[in-house]
């Protein structure tokens, strides 16, 4: 998978300049000591482990892009858009779904066809000149009304096929401290998308027709997500978003299993994308011991509708292999 190279929609250039704010102990003050009872232990019969690795292998495994799978139809010689074959366009939703049922999300994402359309086009736009770019110029090679229109609402990204989703939730660079592609894909009121593919870009319409948020929607979006996650799907930027929360005077902890606490930065607090969200890194886990390896999430001081609330999950980074 390519590197995620993407940007957001044209008002996003004011939060360009990400700032990191230093929160715990430095890295060289990090855990050390015996592991305890339940870190490097593989438990099998663990059912939400065994519901996690199920999951996995339904929808993340069999939305892997193959070198059988059919190719994009479109070509860069005469600004031929082309189209996305029904199987890639299967694999992408099916690559969706895995991520927002990790999270505890149920409901169904369907394929607006119309915005498909479109979205083709933006992603298009977006391969033949080699850039990405919410608001692209008539002075584009290959430029359409419709390219630009999706490029206004969609994500955008060099990555394409079902890869292109872990590209959005990765949502790596100095430019994606918000993590807003993650916060789209994961926000609990998104009922369809419009899928744009090509064999060097994509484009997912996200934006407007939202629904109600489930009824049995979870109390917080967080990735990685609180139970059982395979270890090479959590990646740098943590995120935990709530319905009409304020995060400014949030504090976050990450521990491990021994109670020892990790030293972490929180990214700037950037609204605009979903529900509000706070972005944390931690620094140094533990990832290179085997088996199952738990780290429990704590933030404090969070207000909702005006009361003060703490949060606290534990996530366990598990070997999809063992």
């Amino acid at each position: 998978m390519r590197l995620l190279n993407t940007s957001y929609r044209f008002w996003l250039v004011l939060f360009i300049g990400v700032i990191l704010l230093p929160l715990g102990c430095s890295k060289d003050d990090g855990p050390e000591g015996p592991l305890s009872d339940t870190e490097g232990v593989v438990d099998e019969d663990n059912p939400e482990r065994i519901a996690a690795k199920q999951l996995y292998q339904s929808l993340y495994v069999t939305s892997t892009t193959q070198n059988a799978d059919p190719s994009w139809s479109g070509n860069f010689d005469d600004c031929n858009a082309g189209q996305t074959a029904d199987l890639t366009r299967h694999k992408i939703l099916q690559r969706v779904s895995y991520y927002r049922n990790m999270v505890g999300l149920e409901n169904t994402i369907t394929e607006n066809t119309q915005k498909s359309s479109i979205a083709q086009q933006t992603a298009y736009l977006m391969a033949a000149n080699n850039r990405l770019d919410h608001n692209p110029g008539s002075d584009w090679k290959c430029y359409s009304e419709d390219g630009k229109t999706g490029a206004g609402n969609s994500l955008l990204t060099t990555a394409h096929n079902a890869e292109a989703v872990d590209a959005y939730i990765r949502d790596r660079g100095a430019n994606n401290g918000p993590v807003g592609h993650r916060r789209w894909l994961l926000f609990p009121r998104l009922t369809e998308i419009g899928i744009g593919n090509t064999s060097q870009s994509n484009a997912l319409w996200v934006l407007g027709n939202y629904g109600p948020v489930p009824d049995n929607a979870p109390e917080f979006i967080a990735w990685p997500p609180k139970g059982y996650v395979p270890s090479h799907l959590v990646f740098e930027r943590w995120s935990f978003s709530v319905a009409q929360a304020d995060f400014s005077e949030a504090q976050v902890k990450v521990t491990n299993a021994r109670n020892q606490e990790f030293a972490l930065t929180v990214e700037e607090l950037v609204d605009g994308f979903g529900d509000p969200t706070i972005v944390f890194i931690p620094q140094d886990l533990e990832t290179d011991i085997t088996g199952d390896i738990p780290y429990t999430v704590t933030i404090s001081n969070v207000q909702v509708n005006g009361e003060t609330k703490e949060y606290s999950y534990t996530v366990t980074l598990f070997n999809v292999n063992e």
